[in-house]
């Protein structure tokens, strides 16, 4: 037996708005500087890119992206610093909740290998 979990975050309507896909595609805007290239690296549409981050920013009531419009070196996308600390946050708490998980799936192994060994 094997554990896998895969944690989302949902809005009121039930809809997700953060998951590992986002927060890869946060982590790659930060080390592109291109929404647009961090899309592309992950086979994202931009457009399908840009309304997962704002799904975030509307969850969030924050923007996570400072983009920059025109001229050869005004363009690309960072990450505001809010967005930069939630990051750091969000990476904490799905480590935290699959070391957890994890734990509890050992001790669920356990319990369920003594039983196979009784006879019922």
């Amino acid at each position: 037996m094997e554990l896998s979990t895969k944690l989302y975050i949902l809005d009121d309507e039930g809809r997700k708005f953060m998951g590992a896909g986002v927060l890869w595609l946060l982590e790659r805007v930060e080390e592109t500087g291109s929404l647009l290239s961090a899309s592309r690296s992950m086979g994202l549409s931009y457009t399908k890119a840009r309304s997962m981050l704002e799904a975030l920013e509307e969850n969030l009531g924050k923007p996570v992206l400072d983009r920059k419009k025109g001229g050869a070196d005004r363009h690309g996308a960072t990450l505001t610093p809010f967005a930069k600390e939630y990051v750091s946050l969000y990476r904490e708490f799905q480590y935290d909740a699959k070391e957890a998980a994890a734990r509890r799936f050992e001790e669920f192994s356990k319990a369920v290998e003594k039983l196979m060994e009784e006879e019922v």
